[in-house]
């Protein structure tokens, strides 16, 4: 059976988690739901965890007066919690300040230095801490970094680099002979820009500048660089370093990470496969950032931070969630308007969906009538659901949850407006045609629960047992 590994990717544990967090996450485990179905359980390893090394992450936890074991430890317990509250249900989280981690990082090097593409030489330039890299003028804004507002420190060390440049032919390659490998299609000319633009990259920092991180091997005075070592958790989640029958069952995987990633998934990354003679990561999605209500980047200091805790307080994670799929644009950036929330819910679930559950119930129990009889469906009606269900498959195939929402709601919206064209409870309506038509939409809303489970795990459990149980049920309450 074919194998399906899809990993996010790990967030810093030097803040709480935010709205964007929230995205990643219940996209990815969207993805997983649907493959567990197709595929089996067994079959799909969904990998989340949490990045625990670099400057900011030791600045923070000295901040806080405790060890940097401990802090890490707490924050990644706060994304654990955090993947609870949005029905995020991972097979690993990984934690890169484990041991295990250290082992298979210090392989990766060694795999990458034997290829000949680790060497040292001394760097002269601008570091910014809160990027965990060196920037050059061009990145910045008024000499400042545009992301946390801070003019970056000037250092000169003496550092070991990754021969990237080295594989920029074969990257370019691969690339132009796999486009498909990310999504979305548009970011296609900024990739190639980025591959056509590559130099070698800093991979190490003197421990006395960077006292946490994973040591360089025989080498003390160096700890290696924040991304070098986070990247690798992509192949020893599934056994590199300690079970390589499993990587070669598992590997490559499915890359879902924000807007800001490209570079690091899509060639660093690469590059180091290469490298490390692994296959290239399967496929790669990029997916949009979220903006305030009025199209503008989220930023404390112009106060539009939209709190997804907040937000679940508010409406519920399991509303918030299906906004987050089915309201914000899979792989575009979009702006979170709790008043599209609202309405969203409230025509897709309480007035449609829910609505036609209820319907469907109360009048297959008031006329007596027997539904869930799949082999008893009239043809015509079998072959219209069936191909909504394979056109919405192939959307979640494709990774376009949101469009496969969409679709999904029209499937629904067309079992409203038959079961109003029909009128099974007209008493000009023979019993057993009432009871053809009820049990038709019994078929159409066991697809749509189906299909809706991986966007709204917990209402569509419920909703197929009140179905079944013929019991009425309100899922959703409007708000």
């Amino acid at each position: 059976m074919k194998k399906f590994y899809l990993t996010t990717t790990l967030p810093y544990v030097n803040a709480e988690p935010h709205i964007g967090h929230a995205l990643e996450f219940v996209q990815a485990d969207a993805i997983a739901r649907y493959f567990r179905k197709k595929l089996g359980k067994e079959n799909v390893f969904f990998n989340v965890g949490t990045d625990e090394h670099g400057q900011k992450i030791w600045d923070k936890a000295q901040e806080a007066g405790i060890d940097v074991q401990e802090f890490v430890d707490r924050n990644a317990q706060k994304f654990k919690d955090y993947c609870k509250l949005f029905l995020v249900e991972y097979d690993n989280f990984y934690k890169t300040s484990d041991k295990e981690h250290v082992i298979a990082v210090h392989k990766f090097w060694n795999e990458c230095k034997k290829r000949g593409d680790i060497y040292k030489k001394r760097y002269v330039g601008k570091y910014c801490v809160g990027c965990e890299r060196y920037v050059t003028e061009k990145d910045l804004v008024d000499g400042k970094c545009p992301d946390h507002g801070k003019a970056p420190e000037e250092r000169d060390e003496e550092n070991y680099f990754f021969s990237l440049s080295k594989y920029k032919d074969e990257l370019l390659k691969w690339f132009d002979s796999n486009p498909d490998v990310l999504k979305p299609v548009q970011k296609h000319g900024e990739l190639r820009k980025i591959i056509e633009e590559i130099e070698d990259i800093s991979i190490s920092r003197l421990k006395k500048n960077l006292s946490w991180g994973i040591e360089v091997p025989d080498d003390p005075e160096q700890v290696i660089y924040v991304w070098f070592d986070a990247l690798a958790n992509y192949v020893s989640a599934v056994g590199y370093g300690t079970d390589e029958k499993k990587v070669d069952e598992w590997w490559p995987g499915v890359q879902i990470f924000g807007p800001d990633n490209l570079r690091f998934q899509a060639v660093i990354w690469q590059g180091m496969l290469i490298s490390a003679g692994l296959a290239h990561s399967k496929k790669l999605l990029e997916h949009g950032m979220i903006l305030a209500s009025d199209g503008r980047k989220m930023a404390k200091t112009l106060e539009n931070v939209i709190s997804p805790f907040d937000q679940e307080k508010k409406y519920g994670a399991e509303i918030v969630r299906f906004y987050l799929l089915t309201g914000i644009s899979t792989f575009a950036d979009s702006a979170y308007k709790e008043d599209e929330l609202v309405n969203m819910y409230n025509a897709r679930l309480a007035n449609n969906y829910g609505n036609l559950l209820n319907r469907v119930i109360h009048l297959a129990n008031s006329k007596e009538v027997e539904i869930n009889d799949e082999e008893s469906v009239e043809k015509d009606f079998r072959e219209k659901v069936l191909k909504y269900k394979e056109e919405i498959e192939k959307l979640y195939d494709e990774y376009e949850i949101a469009l496969a929402g969409e679709r999904i709601d029209e499937l629904a919206d067309w079992g409203n407006k038959y079961i109003t064209e029909k009128e099974p409870w007209s008493k000009d309506v023979k019993i057993e045609d009432s009871g053809k038509i009820l049990n038709n939409l019994s078929y159409l809303l066991k697809t749509v629960t189906d299909l809706y489970f991986p966007i709204i795990p917990v209402s569509t459990e419920k909703a197929l047992e009140a179905l079944e149980k013929r019991e009425k049920i309100i899922l959703f309450n409007k708000i």
